[in-house]
């Protein structure tokens, strides 16, 4: 469901922006009007290019080509759960402030694991239909003899050349909301002890994990906090609700807490008179003796 969404005007006096291709900058923010309110939307080249470029000359090769350049910048995180395909905005909450937020619908990365440039992007179909009278821009014509894209044998879309699977990078992470699980390393394993990492895709990788984890475990915290300070709150009622010699506030006569414990105020009252009978005699001496 497509949302509105605000643009900063710093937007376009970034440097880091200025870096970013002008088609890849309009797809990254027409991602944002299709994104959930936590970021979040499916990774698809035919959706996307519905909703974002209906009207233009652009085709299911360049929207791949966009989302490829957007996360090779660290602007959008893709990512698998489940065998689907979704993306993240990266500093989302950086880039818009809503006020009611609605919760996501689509796993986290940190519930799946992230896709890396090394593995083949979704298969998808520039090929002109037969009776088409203007293909696709960067379509093949039929007489090329090359099958479309995603219409080849099955499995080809995993394989490299000599049929070779590729190698999967990363690995799913831990379950953050595990309260014995391990934090995710910050580093990839081939720079965990290097003072100064070189720039690393892997490292990306276990940093935008670890940053996902510690937002989980901090939300988890917060809850866990919140549900203790309620269980307290609602045995102190109790305790005041049951006692008979206290006000609605838990406050005894006197102004004192009372703790709600009945053999307190004799307890009180006994120690008062034991205090007053020491001062007696030594002020009755005090008197004799002036």
């Amino acid at each position: 469901m497509p949302r509105i969404r605000s643009i900063k005007p710093s937007f376009f006096r970034s440097e880091d922006v200025s870096a970013l291709p002008l088609r890849a900058r309009l797809t990254w923010i027409g991602l944002w009007t299709q994104c959930d309110d936590q970021g979040r939307a499916k990774d698809n080249a035919k959706l996307i290019k519905g909703d974002i470029w209906p009207l233009d000359s652009v085709n299911l090769r360049d929207i791949e080509e966009d989302l490829e350049t957007l996360a090779a910048h660290e602007r959008i995180v893709r990512y698998e759960v489940d065998g689907k395909r979704y993306l993240e905005i990266v500093n989302w909450h950086a880039h818009q402030a809503i006020s009611k937020p609605t919760p996501s619908r689509i796993p986290a990365p940190s519930q799946g694991r992230i896709l890396t440039s090394e593995e083949p992007p979704e298969p998808v179909d520039d090929e002109p239909e037969p009776d088409h009278s203007d293909p696709t821009p960067g379509g093949l014509p039929e007489s090329s003899g090359r099958a479309p894209v995603g219409k080849g044998k099955e499995g080809k879309g995993g394989e490299g050349k000599g049929g070779e699977a590729r190698e999967r990078v990363s690995e799913p992470a831990p379950a953050p909301s595990d309260p014995g699980s391990e934090p995710p390393p910050l580093r990839c394993p081939d720079h965990t002890n290097t003072p100064d990492p070189p720039p690393c895709r892997p490292c990306r990788t276990a940093r935008i994990l670890r940053e996902q984890w510690d937002r989980d475990r901090a939300a988890a915290a917060g809850a866990a906090q919140s549900s203790t300070a309620h269980e307290r709150a609602e045995a102190a009622r109790a305790a005041i609700n049951a006692c008979d010699q206290c006000d609605s506030e838990g406050r005894l006569e006197s102004g004192w807490i009372c703790h709600h414990n009945p053999g307190n105020p004799d307890r009180v009252n006994r120690g008062l008179a034991a205090a007053r009978s020491a001062i007696r005699p030594a002020v009755v001496k005090s008197v004799e003796t002036s």
